[in-house]
């Protein structure tokens, strides 16, 4: 496993940030990065932006610890480097709240059987939700937070990425479902 960390140096929100690669496989990264706890919505399409206490996680993790432009040779080497241009970004389709999340789903019943699950839960419970639904040309990905947790959230791979993920307050789960997108048929 070589996970490769760059020094805290981006100023962005009151902190700094950094670079979190892999320069084995994207996989290795994605799955380096989930045991960190990070949102698989965040990879920017060959790295992670990562804050300084994550920086510190990733490093007691075993990642190993590199200057910027060392990173991104190894990233070439490995043929793994993407240019910004060349990986199209999430742009955010809609934003929702326990209130509108009925009206969310009905509109988009192919959000699957977790989103489904997740907003009856809430419904029932009477328990805060908030999300967001993102989209670029391969995928879609809804992003669901609270701050009651779910009475069952499994991890499964079938349609996508689910997961559980302890947050800062105010928020203390999170599940995200990314979906490749539909393709029309010619």
């Amino acid at each position: 496993m070589t996970i490769l960390v760059d020094e805290p140096r981006w100023p962005w929100r009151g902190t700094t940030w950094c670079h979190l690669v892999s320069d084995e496989s994207y996989d290795e990264l994605h799955n380096f990065a989930r045991s960190l706890g990070l949102r698989r919505v965040g990879f920017q399409g060959d790295h992670y932006d990562i804050d300084v206490i994550h920086h510190g996680l990733a490093l007691q993790h075993g990642a190993q610890s590199c200057e910027s432009r060392e990173l991104v040779r190894r990233l070439r080497t490995a043929g793994l480097r993407q240019r910004p241009r060349q990986f199209e970004k999430w742009s955010l389709v809609e934003e929702f709240s326990t209130w509108s999340t009925s009206d969310w789903l009905a509109k988009n019943s192919s959000a699957g059987p977790l989103a489904s699950m997740l907003f009856d839960w809430q419904r029932e419970a009477g328990a805060a939700c908030h999300g967001f639904q993102l989209r670029r040309t391969t995928a879609d990905a809804l992003v669901l937070a609270g701050y009651d947790a779910p009475p069952m959230l499994e991890e499964s791979a079938e349609d996508g990425v689910f997961r559980r993920l302890e947050l800062v307050p105010p928020f203390r789960w999170s599940v995200e479902l990314i979906t490749p997108a539909p393709r029309a048929v010619e």
